[in-house]
């Protein structure tokens, strides 16, 4: 028997959003689903941390998919296919993508269908590691509300310093499941770790951090509260709360997400309500969902979008875009116009949890805004 989830309780945590109680209709697909993180003495079991997304278009209340034969036939779908999907159009990298012709055609053909986007990206490391600053947080004796983005950044920033020296520090700890008679040692670790690999400030959120840390490690009976009585080594159990996340958004909206067996077993378990109604969610086969497939391309490119904004300085992204050709700077400028309308029509359309370093490259790479300066050193 699933278990009501009255969602009203979950959107009392967030800020009212534009147009977010229309009945509008979401496609999801996802990409770069490792649908589990786990840590042991030889690291994660999945080492490249490719951003996850969940993903795919949205359309107005009342529009349909029109022209999809004329689609097929504009993107050179060959008959036998029985869908269409990311790897029709184009290559794996990126910058590839950006190059093929076919994507360039699809992500115009969004545009002039007046269909929107929507996403949730998530970086897996620094989902897994922002329970320390967030522990922090939920302590009263910590005033860092205001600024808690910034620490927990510039903790992600430390950590790539040595990623592998990392994970062994938060290994020895049997992180995230922490005896509370080690917390001071914990904190003391991490503290060591961030002055060690980041001696020289770069801007004035990484000497907050240090000084949090350092006043943390001062502190009597710290608990850490979302580090103790977890699973050691479990990062990520799950990301069942990022498919659930647009459904309560849009609670209003009609849903409907590409096959996913292992998340449709979880979902199982559990029904969003509000009140006596159930939510309207559902889970199809993509060959039966013309929305699915635009949805598979959407998250697709966006999965490699954020992949590539995290693995490259802002330097070396601008030093890239410099050299893109007319099909790449078009594809570009067309994404762009996506994001900005659906944005413009939802802001719960486009969410990001991930470091604001990452956050800040999207905005010079993609929309060419200003950014800290320290994010050209």
């Amino acid at each position: 028997m699933p278990r009501d989830m009255q969602i009203d309780s979950l959107r009392k945590a967030l800020f009212p959003l534009r147009n977010w109680n229309l009945p509008i209709r979401l496609y999801h697909d996802e990409t770069n689903n490792i649908r589990r993180l786990t840590l042991s003495e030889l690291g994660l079991n999945v080492p490249d941390n490719k951003t996850f997304v969940i993903g795919g278009v949205a359309l107005m209340p009342g529009a349909e998919i029109a022209g999809w034969s004329q689609l097929r036939q504009l993107l050179q779908i060959q008959p036998s296919a029985p869908e269409i999907k990311f790897e029709h159009l184009a290559k794996s990298s990126y910058e590839d993508a950006l190059g093929s012709r076919k994507l360039a055609s699809f992500l115009q053909w969004l545009l002039d269908q007046n269909i929107m986007i929507h996403y949730s990206a998530l970086d897996p490391l620094y989902w897994s590691i922002l329970d320390i600053i967030e522990s922090l947080q939920a302590d009263d004796r910590f005033e860092i509300n205001g600024y808690h983005m910034e620490l927990k950044s510039e903790l992600q920033h430390a950590v790539l310093q040595n990623l592998p020296g990392f994970l062994a520090l938060l290994h020895c700890f049997s992180y995230p499941n922490l005896q509370r008679e080690q917390v001071r040692s914990f904190i003391e670790a991490v503290l060591d770790f961030v002055n060690g690999h980041v001696p020289q400030d770069r801007s004035a959120a990484t000497w907050l951090l240090k000084q949090t840390l350092r006043r943390a490690a001062r502190l009597p009976a710290l608990e850490l509260v979302f580090l103790h009585g977890n699973e050691p080594g479990e990062l990520i159990a799950d990301f069942s709360v990022h498919f659930m996340r647009g459904i309560y958004v849009f609670k209003n909206a009609s849903h409907v997400f590409d096959e996913e067996t292992y998340i449709q077993k979880v979902l199982a378990k559990l029904e969003l309500r509000e009140g006596e109604r159930r939510l309207d969610y559902r889970f199809a086969d993509s060959k039966a969902e013309q929305g699915i497939q635009l949805s598979d391309v959407v998250a697709g490119l966006l999965g490699r979008h954020f992949s590539y904004l995290k693995d490259h300085s802002l330097t070396e992204l601008m030093r890239r875009k410099a050299g893109f050709n007319d099909v790449q700077l078009a594809s570009l400028a067309r994404l762009r116009q996506l994001i900005d309308r659906s944005d413009a029509f939802s802001d719960g359309l486009l969410h990001v949890l991930m470091p604001l370093d990452t956050t800040f490259k999207n905005n010079a790479f993609l929309h060419e805004a200003e950014v800290p300066p320290f994010m050209w050193q």
